[in-house]
């Protein structure tokens, strides 16, 4: 941005004010857009994820560009209001929801051949951190008193997160022990992970017209079963193939 001399510093100054305006308006708009198209395409992939391969992967692609820049805008929403309790969370959220789609594209790529490489351990990295930024932030809350809600969301996602720390350091340890489908169902279990918790960061934001319960762990509470029924079903399928060979 250019910078003002000193004569025409009020008018410039308006200028600059009016265009971080711009700039916010469109990030904010363009998050709404894009927040909508995750929860539109989120779950037609889920549906076309057996029923058409096709039609799957072309919906996941949409979601995947359009939860990337849900990410990216949610960043820049924090670094605006970093000392509110929501935009702390969806700190956390965004960063958590890119690692899983990360290694929910990268799976598929490992099933197919690739290897695991430094991409792979930097969003690991990134989750890690992630993990106790989230961590830190929960026993903060509690200890001055925000909001219940609050500090055990920030608790359960950063729990969470350590866990895929975990799940990620035995996948990428040790690769060669994965087969084919138990690629997919780490692509299945990130990806839907991933819509869990950015649905969650729409209820709290959006859906206030529900019980404080059902917005901050509603999206857990109806999802879960999908991703653990895709486990399962994964997992049968792995059975068969071993029974008839």
């Amino acid at each position: 941005m250019a910078r003002c001399l000193k004569g025409d510093l009020p008018l410039c100054q308006q200028k600059q004010i009016a265009m971080l305006d711009l700039i916010a308006s469109f990030s904010l708009y363009s998050h709404i857009m894009a927040g909508s198209l995750t929860l539109l395409t989120g779950p037609m992939a889920i549906f076309y994820n057996f029923r058409d391969p096709r039609k799957h992967r072309l919906v996941g692609k949409i979601f995947y560009y359009a939860m990337l820049w849900v990410v990216i805008t949610s960043v820049v929403g924090f670094l605006k209001r970093p000392e509110v309790a929501f935009y702390q969370f969806l700190l956390g959220i965004s960063l958590m929801v890119l690692a899983g789609m990360l290694r929910g594209v990268r799976s598929i790529f490992l099933m197919k051949g690739a290897v695991v490489s430094r991409i792979d351990w930097g969003y690991t990295l990134l989750l890690g951190l992630n993990a106790l930024y989230m961590l830190g932030m929960s026993a903060w809350h509690f200890s001055v008193g925000t909001m219940v809600a609050i500090p055990i969301l920030f608790a359960v996602f950063g729990t969470t997160s350590l866990m895929d720390v975990r799940t990620n350091w035995k996948t990428f340890s040790q690769p060669e022990k994965l087969g084919r489908l138990d690629w997919m169902n780490l692509h299945s279990m990130s990806m839907i992970g991933a819509f869990i918790a950015s649905t969650t960061a729409f209820t709290v934001n959006a859906a206030h017209f529900l019980p404080w319960w059902a917005q901050w762990f509603g999206p857990t509470i109806l999802l879960a079963p999908v991703q653990i029924y895709f486990g399962r079903k994964i997992r049968n399928l792995g059975n068969k193939m071993k029974m008839a060979a």
